[in-house]
């Protein structure tokens, strides 16, 4: 074979080489454009989800939220619901956080009336609105709530303002749950036991939309105890409240049908015995309750007794020790429970009452024929008296037993009679008590019963909305099962994933040898 036959050979081979370096480029540029492309479209799809969650979250966040939580605590109830339903459609009712909504509330006071109050905004059809506005950053919001300036907003920056024709009420964050109240006075420390935002806030609603039928005053300046839950209740029947100050010149309003001496430490004052003696005498309404605790065992109460022995009433300088082990709560002398009297007994469902730190109540030995005074609430029969030792202990001072008042009633002897309840504990009025064991209480019905029979055109429109308990980290069966809380988990963490794999490996496959 000659060597000019040998060349094209050569030739061809080089040809060969050259096409299979060409495609070979061709590939690795196709696999390049190809990553770059998947990379892309990655980062693309990631920008648009976000920018759609973003997008989606401002314009249908509250409808696309959904309660999963046990209690329901983050949707109204049916009953607010219906309440909602029943107002007309053009009902504006304003709600405003004096405060900039918070990014984050999670463990904070407001984890569980933020969402609940969205709630309500997105079922009232209009009819409510929820907005959160800084006092400090937006003073004007001020003049628009409380043009005359009464209830001191720019001082209350943290709570809500609930609005309604130029009617307000006030609601501190705290009040909308119920709490360990040991562990406050022991600590000073707040911690939740139930949520009560859903009774508190749609009964301020109420209040505001039906108006109110009767006022009320409750006296200050006694060292007295809270009355925020009371007021709230006296709110729920119609019963609009204001402070009254214990001063010098102390004059009961013209306006007043109702007024309320709530756990006063210190004595009342010469003039408040003669004002209160004669606002009773012409038909006035009174509830007096007070108790026997560390802010006042030395305390007893002169001129208020003064006071109550003209109605044939005289309150103790003692405790109430209960001795019977079925009346006793906890195992404790001084927190248990009292039985309503016969005449009495339609006032609440329940025929015993939680008493706590009782002082007894005695009819004075020469009575004044202008009252009729008697037992609302008594003892078992084995109740003895007893005081405070040096080391505020209780010290049995009588050993006889017998039934004690805890709670009595007087009226004036007339036609039109001014009436008083008398307690011996604060469990009817305080917030202590109420913080604790909530509205809907059994001693919250018996005192609205009280209420109700001395005010009896007062409004019957309080909703009663139960207490919810403070959730835990697990779904509710009735709307996310074990089973489909297992599915999701499954599908999400690994079927999705194992399609979406198997979908890229397919595709690469397909294209790599393009």
């Amino acid at each position: 074979m000659s060597t000019n036959e040998r060349k094209p050979a050569k030739n061809v081979s080089k040809v060969s080489n050259n096409a299979a370096a060409n495609k070979k480029k061709h590939r690795n540029e196709r696999a390049h454009q190809l990553k770059i492309f998947a990379v892309g479209s990655v980062l693309i799809l990631l920008a648009i989800v976000l920018l759609a969650n973003v997008l989606i979250d401002k314009v249908l966040g509250n409808a696309l939220t959904f309660d999963f939580s046990v209690q329901h605590s983050n949707a109204i109830s049916d009953t607010s619901v219906k309440f909602l339903e029943s107002l007309p459609q053009d009902t504006k009712i304003r709600i405003v956080g004096l405060f900039e909504r918070p990014q984050s509330f999670y463990e904070t006071k407001y984890q569980y009336i933020v969402p609940l109050l969205d709630d309500y905004a997105k079922k009232s059809g209009g009819k409510v609105s929820v907005e959160y506005v800084d006092v400090t950053k937006n003073p004007g919001i001020i003049q628009q709530l409380d043009p005359t300036d009464s209830y001191s907003l720019k001082s209350l920056s943290g709570w809500y303002v609930v609005s309604y024709n130029g009617k307000i009420d006030l609601i501190d964050p705290v009040s909308c749950y119920t709490i360990d109240t040991d562990i406050l006075n022991e600590t000073d420390s707040f911690v939740a036991t139930g949520i009560n935002t859903e009774y508190t806030f749609t009964n301020s609603m109420m209040s505001l939309v039906k108006g109110f039928t009767n006022k009320a005053y409750i006296v200050t300046g006694l060292k007295e105890n809270g009355a925020t839950q009371f007021k709230r209740l006296l709110n729920g029947m119609g019963i609009e409240v204001q402070d009254l100050a214990a001063a010098t010149g102390f004059k009961v309003p013209e306006d007043c049908n109702l007024l309320v001496l709530n756990g006063p430490n210190s004595d009342i004052t010469e003039a408040m015995y003669s004002e209160i003696k004669a606002y009773v005498e012409r038909g006035g309404k009174v509830i007096i309750s007070v108790d026997y605790s560390a802010d006042n065992v030395n305390e007893a109460f002169p001129n208020l007794n003064r006071l109550l022995n003209e109605m044939n009433i005289n309150i103790e300088h003692s405790m109430v020790s209960e001795n019977d082990p079925a009346y006793q709560l906890n195992a404790k002398i001084n927190d248990s429970q009292g039985d309503i009297v016969d005449k009495y007994s339609n006032f609440a469902s329940e025929k015993k009452m939680h008493i706590t730190l009782a002082r007894p109540l005695s009819l004075i030995s020469a009575q004044n024929a202008n009252y009729i005074a008697e037992p609302v609430i008594v003892s078992s029969k084995s109740a003895t008296k007893s005081v405070a030792d040096e080391n505020n202990m209780a010290k049995q001072i009588d050993s006889t037993p017998g039934i004690l008042n805890v709670a009595m009633h007087t009226a004036y002897n007339v036609d039109n009679p001014g009436e008083v309840y008398v307690f011996g504990t604060v469990n009817f009025t305080s917030d202590d008590y109420f913080e604790q064991f909530t509205l809907s209480d059994r001693n919250a019905d018996f005192v609205k019963s009280c209420v109700r029979s001395m005010l009896p055109t007062s409004a019957q429109y309080n909703i009663d909305i139960p207490v919810k308990k403070l959730d835990g980290n697990r779904l509710n069966d009735n709307k996310a099962t074990t089973a489909a809380g297992t599915t999701v988990m499954i599908v999400f963490m690994i079927v999705l994933p194992v399609i979406l794999s198997s979908m890229a490996v397919i595709v690469y496959n397909k294209r790599k040898n393009l």
